[in-house]
């Protein structure tokens, strides 16, 4: 080694001596347990939208790997480029020219990046009361880097479904698929891993708990990685077993039926018992794996007509905007009609046939009334075809249940009111180790649920059973109805699907944040090549899994409708109608680079301050705000900015006027101005030095994110 080191010593090129000093550093560790791979693969990401500079790592769009130059000058829009340490071709030329136009900028993780979020779209459904989920279209180590600025020891649940490299080229390194004749093939997945895992880590509080999903290719190479001193050695491990596909799959000479779930669970986690423990029979007749049913308050079968039962003729009074009943009418005569104006047919509910004629309801106002109290009554969807809401309630047998314990109420729907009723099991079970349930399979609840959302068109291999992530989700939030998700490796959506339906199914306002980045196929990518269409143009864009997957369906289940504007069909294995929706809030981000400079300068104020109300919880509307006043006191957010530190006393008296405030950002330089600041205002706030916090983690926490 000592020989190796004085070569080292020799090296001319600071950049490459300090590079190979550590990897030589690392090589020399003495690793007693773990596994051995290549865990120092670099590993880089093309980021079309920053600019081309001089002095930048670059690659040409044209090309895929890892082939990487350095912007040596640029001149008259041609960049003269020289070939970079990384991947130097022997024998072909160390500089060429190249139109900027054809380059992207590219970074190697570790380089400090400067992150930012832009706002692209959103659905508001879930009221001011209610935190907002966040969908960000973002590679997840740099999103990583920004969720550990904002939320570091702060989650509750990380749940990830990593590309399972099963070397059917569906998961790239480096700008380049990998396959099963790639050597490095499972170096580079735990290398990718490593990195994530590493900085996923920092994130949980001591009572979280992070699972991964996996199946047979990476599974024992997994719970090794899991396993090391570096990583989650200290926490309580355990795997479960979930058939996924009773018919199976052929792999090998056995088939499969089955996927795996590592749960690690920090030192102060608890996971509570629960009325299935997704293993014992799952017989369709048995109580204790049913929900209760709720029965429609339109009256069918014999004595149906509104002549039939004069006195349960009257209109159910609605607030479309929840939606929610909020009363019921008196009975209306049997000489006079119901008003069926078009701007009141989705505020009054009244009681039509399927074929159009009047019919009667099944319970009295006076009666409904008490159940709206109780939250025995409730809405369905809306039927387009009948042009009224469905109504839904808790009849005398389901009540009595209630009363004897046969049924418990296991939430309440903070919006509506509306109970959550589930058939009481007798004894509370803890969940096993294998779970085998028929609304895990991943053809019916995956695949075919996701085509129902999103049209044929909507491109994405072996989605998860929304089931089996709700199953985990309730599993380890049951009795933290504010827990905050994480999903780093977000695919189609279905973490963030499945926290709104135990949201739901549950009542609270656990809110999820997902991470997905907009790769597309590698036959899209192929046929868009040849068309001369590459990242970041939005004829590409438009093609990736978070643009044309994930935000479609999570916009669509939470309104209940497609893209298009078509309700969705069916409904979930409660009852509630997919057309329904969720009363939640969503906004979708891109995450985007700022120049260090710009944000040192206070020029970025806008850019940074998504990331701002995020850090305060993602709780209220967000405004926007270029920074030009004395301070930035958003309306319903619970944080404020001092932007111009000697208006600090005035800002301290407006302070006073906000008692919802838990957030102090102060922009000032003097590190000294910062602690007398903070003194003043006492330990009520939580109080952040900008831009100094925001510049310092991205720049000086770069390469400890790294390292264990």
């Amino acid at each position: 080694m000592a020989k190796i080191e004085d070569l080292i010593a020799q090296i001319p090129d600071e950049r490459l001596k300090r590079a190979i000093g550590a990897e030589v550093r690392e090589l020399k560790k003495n690793k007693k347990f773990g596994l051995v791979f290549e865990e120092h693969l670099p590993e880089t990401v093309r980021l079309p939208k920053l600019p081309v500079r001089e002095g930048e790592l670059v690659a040409k769009k044209r090309e895929t790997g890892n082939e990487l130059w350095r912007v040596k000058s640029i001149r008259k829009g041609i960049a003269t480029l020289e070939r970079s340490i990384e991947g130097y071709p022997v024998g072909e030329p160390a500089e060429v020219e190249v139109p900027v136009a054809e380059l992207v900028v590219v970074r190697s993780f570790g380089d400090p990046i400067y992150p930012a979020l832009v706002p692209v779209d959103r659905v508001a459904r879930g009221g001011p009361d209610k935190p907002w989920n966040m969908l960000i279209n973002a590679d997840n180590f740099h999103a990583l880097q920004l969720l550990l600025y904002a939320y570091e020891g702060k989650v509750d649940v990380i749940y990830i479904d990593p590309p399972y490299n099963t070397g059917a080229r569906d998961w790239k390194y480096n700008n380049d698929y990998v396959d099963k004749a790639d050597t490095f093939r499972h170096s580079k997945w735990l290398s990718m891993m490593k990195k994530r895992l590493l900085l996923a880590k920092r994130l949980l509080k001591p009572s979280g708990v992070m699972i991964v999903t996996i199946d047979e290719h990476e599974v024992q190479h997994l719970g090794v990685l899991l396993a090391q001193s570096d990583m989650f050695a200290n926490h309580s491990r355990q795997m479960c077993t979930i058939v996924i596909n009773e018919k199976g799959v052929a792999q090998g000479k056995l088939s499969r039926v089955e996927e795996y779930a590592f749960f690690c669970f920090g030192p102060k986690a608890d996971i509570a018992p629960q009325n299935d423990d997704l293993l014992a029979p799952d017989r369709k007749d048995s109580k204790r794996f049913t929900l209760p049913r709720w029965e429609w308050l339109l009256r069918g079968g014999t004595n149906s007509r509104r002549e039939d039962r004069k006195q349960l003729f009257f209109p159910v009074i609605v607030d479309p905007s929840v939606p929610k009943i909020v009363d019921f009418g008196d009975p209306l005569p049997l000489d006079q009609q119901p008003n069926l104006e078009k701007k009141d047919e989705k505020r009054v509910s009244w009681p039509f046939r399927t074929d159009g004629s009047l019919g009667n309801w099944r319970v009295s106002p006076g009666t409904l009334r008490e159940y709206l109290k109780k939250g025995y009554v409730k809405l369905g969807g809306y039927d387009a075809s009948r042009k009224t809401w469905t109504i839904l309630y808790l009849g005398k047998k389901a009540q009595k249940q209630i009363e004897s314990g046969a049924i418990k109420i296991a939430g309440r729907n903070p919006d509506t009111g509306a109970v959550s009723i589930e058939f009481t099991s007798g004894e509370q079970r803890q969940i096993k180790t294998v779970w085998h349930r028929s609304s895990h399979d991943s053809g019916n609840y995956g695949s075919t649920m996701l085509r129902n959302i999103l049209g044929e068109g909507g491109v994405f291999a072996f989605p998860k059973s929304l089931y089996a992530v709700r199953d985990t989700l309730r599993a380890v939030t049951s009795h933290q109805p504010d827990a905050l998700i994480i999903d780093f490796f977000g695919g189609s959506g279905t973490t963030l699907h499945a926290t709104a339906l135990v949201n739901h199914e549950m009542g609270g306002s656990r809110k999820c944040i997902l991470v997905t980045n907009n790769e597309v196929t590698e036959k899209i990518e192929s046929k868009l090549r040849e068309q001369d269409v590459f990242p970041g143009d939005p004829k590409f864009e438009r093609h990736g899994v978070a643009e044309s997957v994930a935000w479609p369906r999570c916009r669509s289940v939470i309104e209940g409708r497609r893209m298009d504007g078509t309700p969705l069909q069916g409904d979930y294995l409660d009852g509630h109608p997919m057309s329904e929706g969720f009363n939640e809030n969503l906004e979708y981000f891109r995450l985007d680079f700022l120049d260090p400079d710009e944000i040192a300068r206070g020029d970025a104020f806008k850019a940074i301050l998504p990331v701002l109300w995020m850090m305060a919880g993602c709780r209220g509307e967000r405004e926007d705000s270029k920074g030009s006043t004395p301070w930035f006191l958003p309306k319903h957010s619970p944080f404020v900015v001092l932007i111009q530190e000697k208006q600090f006393h005035a800002f301290r008296e407006k302070l006073a006027e906000r008692p919802d405030i838990e957030w102090v950002f102060l922009i000032t330089d003097s590190e000294e101005n910062f602690s007398q600041m903070r003194r003043t205002l006492g330990r009520k706030y939580e109080c952040v030095q900008l831009y100094k916090s925001y510049l310092d983690n991205f720049r000086i926490n770069t390469q400890d994110a790294l390292k264990g």
